[in-house]
C-alpha cells in the first residue's frame, strides 16, 4: 500500500474513534482543506480540527465507512461514506439535532508533500442532501 494512502486511512480511522486530535496529524501545519460543497477554506491543523470537530459534535457517532483509496505519485483520492445520527447541532447553521441517522457519500483528493504530510485537501460531498435526509430542508417536488 503507497504510504500516502496509508497515513490517510489512519488518518480516517481516527476520526472513526472521534480521535480529532490524531486524524489532523495527516495535514502538513501549512495545509488547507477546502470544503467545496460549504465553500469554506480551512488553513492550516488548527483550522481542520474545528471543522473535523464540528461533525463529531454534530453526531456522536459518526464514522467512516466503505473507504476506498486511489492513489497516483502525491494525490491520493478517497471515496467514502460518513454515517451517523444527528444528535448535535450543526456547526455553523441554525439547525439543532433531528435525532435522524444518515448517510453522507463522500470524495476527498489530497495532495501530499515530500515529507510524507498533506498540503492540501479537497473534499466533495452533499451537503444539500445531507439536510434533507436530516428534515432540515424539503426535497424539491
Amino acid at each position: 500500500m503507497n504510504k500516502h494512502v496509508e497515513t490517510l486511512r489512519k488518518a480516517h480511522e481516527a476520526f472513526s474513534r472521534h480521535k480529532v486530535d490524531e486524524a489532523v496529524q495527516v495535514m502538513a501545519e501549512g495545509g488547507t482543506m477546502v470544503d467545496h460543497g460549504r465553500g469554506k477554506t480551512y488553513h492550516g491543523r488548527a483550522d481542520f480540527f474545528n471543522m473535523l470537530s464540528g461533525f463529531v459534535q454534530m453526531s456522536s457517532n459518526i464514522k467512516i465507512v466503505d473507504a476506498r483509496y486511489i492513489e497516483a505519485g502525491d494525490w491520493v483520492t478517497a471515496q467514502f461514506r460518513a454515517v451517523g445520527t444527528q444528535d448535535g447541532p450543526m456547526a455553523g447553521t441554525p439547525f439543532g439535532p433531528s435525532h435522524k441517522p444518515f448517510s453522507l457519500d463522500v470524495c476527498e483528493v489530497w495532495r501530499f508533500g515530500a515529507d510524507g504530510l498533506a498540503l492540501e485537501g479537497h473534499n466533495y460531498s452533499d451537503g444539500f442532501g445531507l439536510l434533507m435526509q436530516l428534515g432540515h430542508l424539503q426535497a424539491p417536488p
